[in-house]
């Protein structure tokens, strides 16, 4: 019987571990190719037209992460990549998302926390986008949206801050 018991201990420690101790998501550093951009960074490049540095971040392989928004209205290889944004207090906080386009059929889940590297491309505006809220709040006044053309997605840990925060210079 103590032998049954000890067994029975094993196991369910076992169990417990792999229950208790989070799996860790792949790749939490940045490729050292690529440079890391926020939604808000990119959309502050593309839309700021005057001090706009576009084609560098056109050219460049960035690192893109969010949370994952599916959506009937786009390709089975696409996927919205979105934070929310404050300016103020949480209660203005707004969902800005760039369409992706994923390099392999994944199994994804809306609101995981995903990856991208890539680069970036500028595509004519689509009405139909505009359903998608967190596409609707980087649309330009050129009519154009960034695409993100993924060479590798995968899961990472939620970072510490959900959120991306607009800092004003009074």
């Amino acid at each position: 019987m103590d032998r049954k018991q000890n067994s029975f201990r094993l196991v369910a420690l076992i169990l417990l571990i792999l229950i208790v101790i989070p799996v860790k998501a792949a790749s939490q550093s940045i490729p050292g190719a690529y440079k890391e951009y926020t939604q808000l960074e990119i959309g502050d490049i593309l839309f700021d037209t005057p001090k706009a540095p576009k084609q560098k971040l056109l050219n460049s392989k960035i690192f893109l992460k969010g949370k994952v928004l599916i959506s009937p209205l786009l390709k089975k290889d696409e996927v919205v990549i979105y934070r929310m944004v404050i300016t103020c207090c949480a209660a203005d906080a707004l969902p800005l998302g760039i369409l992706a386009k994923l390099p392999e059929k994944m199994e994804l889940y809306n609101e995981e926390w995903f990856g991208v590297e890539g680069t970036i491309q500028l595509r004519p505006y689509n009405e139909s986008i505009k359903a998608i809220e967190p596409l609707a709040n980087m649309v330009p006044p050129e009519k154009v949206f960034p695409y993100f053309m993924a060479a590798k997605a995968y899961k990472v840990n939620t970072p510490k801050d959900e959120y991306i925060y607009v800092q004003y210079n009074y």
